[in-house]
């Protein structure tokens, strides 16, 4: 499974100097970048706020980093101390290794994250990848968390066929097949003009992941007392967010659930419920 993440090394210096660039930008809030050792890679983290507020880390998507995040921070600055994750074997900061899905490695990971940084317990915000990591690590730690917000899932419903289809054929149509599988993620929402800058540098000089996250089972997601919260799509083009849903839903016990109207993949426009449904969480 790690296999090299970048296409050539200079690729991997394109893409984080693009990501340095972002950062050096950045100008909202002051942030602090904070490089933990763990069991598995090297981890790099934006972290904003000062400590004595509760922990909240956010785990981005695929194919993506901690520059995900730049643009909610607003909204949790006042009442947490946040903690943007740059995922191993993505292209952000952290060491250039993949965890394997199917062992320890991803709960192994974060554990070792929390235990370095000194925290015991913490708020998680996932967005589709960075979800599954969180709800993977909240089944089997769920001691760690006090509540868990999900933009998005991997882990409940398998990639949709027709949206491998399209990421194979954008390969060989050039900006026609770029613009296929934009539309695929994106749907309607409006993204920054420099995310679609990064998008396009890393389907130059990245290569993604290409395994399928484990699917978790009624039987475990039943078993979690965390509260949960989840935002989705109907119109989703990777994941079926509607069955993702009502398995959340259905299984949950203490589940916040909610699909959106003509939505695709990439949702940017929730975090003042995020915001609500965390500060509503006894600690």
């Amino acid at each position: 499974m790690n296999r090299n993440i970048y296409k050539s090394e200079q690729g991997k210096k394109v893409i984080e100097e693009y990501y340095n660039g972002i950062l050096r930008n950045y100008t909202a809030y002051s942030f602090e970048q904070v490089f933990v050792d763990t069991d598995i890679a090297r981890t790099h983290i934006l972290k904003f706020g000062t400590i004595g507020k509760p922990p909240l880390f956010m785990f981005h998507g695929s194919t993506s980093n901690s520059a995900t995040w730049l643009g909610c921070i607003s909204y949790f600055i006042n009442d947490f101390t946040i903690y943007c994750v740059d995922i191993p074997g993505e292209p952000g900061l952290s060491e250039a290794v993949r965890c394997e899905f199917t062992t320890d490695e991803p709960v192994r990971w974060i554990t070792s994250l929390l235990d370095n940084m000194k925290i015991d317990k913490a708020f998680f915000l996932g967005m589709s990848l960075g979800s599954w990591y969180s709800m993977n690590f909240a089944l089997k730690k769920t001691e760690r968390l006090y509540a868990l917000s999900m933009i998005t899932a991997g882990g409940f419903a398998p990639m949709k066929k027709s949206f491998i289809f399209k990421a194979i054929l954008s390969s060989m149509l050039g900006s026609f097949g770029k613009n296929m599988l934009n539309k695929a993620i994106y749907h309607k929402t409006a993204v920054p003009e420099q995310v679609m800058i990064f998008q396009t540098l890393a389907a130059t000089h990245f290569n993604p992941i290409m395994e399928p996250l484990p699917i978790f089972t009624d039987e475990q997601i039943k078993n979690l007392s965390l509260p949960v919260q989840f935002f989705g799509g109907d119109h989703d083009g990777l994941i079926d967010s509607v069955k993702t849903a009502k398995r959340i839903k259905d299984n949950c016990t203490n589940a916040d659930v909610h699909i959106l109207k003509d939505t695709g993949h990439v949702i940017l426009d929730q975090f003042a419920n995020i915001y609500r449904f965390f500060m509503g969480i006894s600690m």
